[in-house]
């Protein structure tokens, strides 16, 4: 009986943890250099030239391009972050300064529906616009 409650227990355990899943999403350059495209304008460009990785834990609110444990695991930190969930969008920016010099910032805004994407990087020399669609990854490393 002790055996049976000790794994009913640890399937609870496993079960509740978050779960982040990884989006595979086919980008292009925004096209106007601001935050304001749409679906339809993306539909219109046809010049696909980069695939991101997206990670996203609602649980954890987390929505990067990098996933939250390999960024625990590099000591990593952001001045300041934010994740704002509603009905139909997720969105995240985070950023990092240093000593008053931006050396990066991340806004990511996702439809939660069509898997629309919207991706600003930034640093202190660049600024760039991506736009695309995303979708679930099988979860399977090719190395």
């Amino acid at each position: 009986m002790k055996i049976f409650i000790f794994f009913i227990s640890v399937f609870l355990c496993i079960s509740i943890n978050a779960k982040e899943k990884i989006l595979l999403c086919k980008m292009n350059y925004g096209i106007s250099g601001e935050n304001d495209e749409t679906d339809i304008e993306f539909r219109n460009l046809s010049t696909i030239d980069q695939t991101q990785t997206i990670y996203l834990d609602i649980e954890e609110r987390w929505l990067d391009v990098e996933s939250k444990i390999d960024f625990e695991n590099s000591g990593g930190m952001y001045t300041k972050s934010d994740f704002q969930i509603s009905d139909s969008n997720i969105f995240s920016v985070s950023f990092l300064n240093n000593n008053g010099v931006l050396i990066r910032k991340n806004v990511i805004e996702l439809n939660r529906y069509s898997g629309f994407v919207k991706h600003e990087f930034k640093t202190n020399n660049e600024t760039i616009y991506r736009t695309g669609y995303c979708e679930l990854s099988k979860k399977q490393k090719l190395f």
